[in-house]
């Protein structure tokens, strides 16, 4: 991949994410308030503690407009967005109160229990000293900035993962594992709400791209001790991010134990221990400790909101007892899929369902050829990485579907989760589409591609309209427009209504700027055919 394509691609997410940054109320992102409570109380010099902490009072009182509901109806029981705008009262305060300079107010505990203090501190204590410096801007300002940042730190690790299949005279099927981070935004959506919130996502996908980086020099050189033990400090450094990095250690752990029995004799066993030993050991000496301590406190080893809530009301077995059936477990999975590929932000409001089709067919069908392709490779080849991962992941979100059915009934496990996987996702994809390139339907394929493009428009349209009050969650949690043409005469006003909770300019310089970023890439790689 040339220079010209990768500043290209990164100009469009940059700028496709500026766009969404802009565009997204304060708090709107899937548990803002939760995590930006958590970064206030590190910033204030305590540490979030699970059962103890809770949601900052600036947090909780905030007076704007909140998410839509979930899960059971009327899903409009707060102040959404259409009642917002329909008071002037609430505007003018609105503005005195969080688009004005106000004075630092630290941390204070409000009234509601803060279910992210689950989670280890590291993102949150990255993210104090940039919440410090930024206290006293406006509100809206600041969540900007510190969206901002996270954003970047995402978009670092996507560069990383992009950096790890860059290597000289790298093999053809690197080539095609590069493109799948072109196609990724496009089949996967999801990706832009995902990180352009404050959410320690930002921070595991970062430490992703660096650990893919870090493995793919160790695979050239596994008797080199730097490239171990950095692998070990980025483990324990994501250990310490969120408990995802257990099953991506144990993918690790598992990818570097098949590489070392292929390249060594039988005599050099304790060589291939000592290797693996300079990976796992600074992994559990830096993140193992966190693990310890939750499971000590709360016995279980990630001392989950759900694994404690379910212990509280008379554990699995008795939950599943009382609320399973197959019809939740199998939707479940379901939910994994389809929030992979979009969910929106925390009001959850959806298109139709069979808007959403076209898209899971290309990325199954992209999957299913990468499958059907890395079968023919040792189990050794780096190409089989993302299937350690997602195997593993897998485990994770079957047994949090299990806790979810046994609490409520409700399979409701998230797949956006998934993209901190982007470094390894995305190349799979790309050996995939490939292979689908290949194949007589390609045409069919790009058709599929074609679509995605246009329901990316026609979802920053329908977010536009329900953030600006035009458009509401129904009872069926699908968007509904209460304007004509969806809402498209009413732009001129609700471009003004963005200006109270958002940035109008800067979304629409943004969308535009990665529309045409787009453009130019799509014709340079029709020109170099790529």
């Amino acid at each position: 991949m040339n220079r010209r394509v990768f500043l290209l691609y990164f100009a469009a997410l940059f700028l496709a994410g500026l766009g969404s940054l802009a565009l997204l109320p304060p708090l709107e992102g899937f548990d803002e308030s939760a995590h930006l409570s958590s970064l206030r109380e590190i910033a204030a010099g305590e540490i979030p503690v699970y059962g103890e902490s809770r949601i900052d009072r600036l947090v909780e009182g905030y007076k704007g407009p909140a998410p839509y509901g979930s899960l059971t109806p009327p899903f409009d029981a707060g102040l959404t967005y259409k009642k917002f705008f329909a008071d002037p009262v609430q505007v003018e305060t609105y503005l005195s109160l969080y688009r004005t300079p106000r004075n630092a107010a630290p941390y204070a505990p409000g009234e509601g229990m803060n279910w992210e203090a689950q989670h280890p501190p590291l993102y949150y204590a990255l993210m104090a000293p940039l919440e410090r410096a930024t206290e006293a801007l406006p509100f809206v300002t600041q969540i900007f900035i510190l969206r901002l940042f996270s954003f970047l730190l995402a978009l670092a690790g996507i560069a990383f993962g992009m950096l790890a299949l860059c290597r000289p005279h790298a093999p053809v099927q690197d080539s095609a594992a590069l493109r799948g981070f072109l196609f990724y935004p496009l089949l996967l959506p999801m990706l832009f709400p995902e990180f352009t919130r404050i959410s320690n996502d930002s921070l595991c996908l970062f430490l992703a791209g660096s650990l893919a980086l870090l493995l793919s020099r160790w695979a050239h050189d596994e008797k080199n001790t730097r490239l171990s033990l950095a692998i070990g400090l980025t483990l324990g450094l994501g250990l310490l991010t969120k408990a995802f990095f257990i099953p991506i250690a144990l993918a690790t752990a598992l990818f570097m134990a098949l590489r070392l029995r292929e390249s060594f004799d039988a005599a050099a066993l304790p060589q291939r221990l000592k290797i693996l030993a300079r990976a796992l050991i600074p992994a559990l000496i830096i993140g193992g400790g966190w693990y310890l301590y939750k499971y000590m406190a709360t016995g279980d080893i990630i001392g989950g909101n759900d694994a404690i809530r379910l212990a509280q009301e008379g554990g699995l077995m008795g939950g599943l007892a009382k609320h399973f059936s197959l019809f939740a477990f199998l939707r479940g999975f379901a939910v994994v899929i389809a929030s992979w590929v979009w969910a929106g932000t925390w009001s959850l409001a959806r298109p139709p369902a069979l808007m959403l089709l076209p898209l899971l067919a290309a990325l199954l069908w992209a999957v299913g050829a990468f499958i059907a392709e890395v079968r023919r490779r040792p189990l050794s080849d780096p190409a089989w990485f993302p299937v350690y991962l997602f195997g593993f992941f897998g485990l994770g979100f079957f047994w949090h579907i299990l806790q979810s059915v046994a609490l409520n009934g409700n399979g409701n496990t998230p797949g956006w989760y998934l993209h901190i996987l982007m470094p390894w996702a995305a190349p799979a994809l790309g050996i995939g589409i490939a292979k689908i390139r290949q194949h007589r339907a390609r045409g069919v394929f790009t058709g599929l591609l074609i679509y995605a493009g246009l329901f990316q428009l026609a979802m920053i349209w329908a977010q536009f309209a329900l953030f600006t009050g035009c458009a509401v969650k129904g009872e069926d949690k699908i968007y509904g427009f209460t304007a004509r043409g969806f809402c498209l005469p009413e732009a001129p006003m609700l471009m003004h209504r963005l200006a109270i909770t958002g940035w109008p300019s800067l979304a629409a310089l943004g969308f535009i700027g990665a529309i045409l970023c787009g453009a130019f890439l799509l014709a340079h790689l029709r020109k170099q055919d790529i």
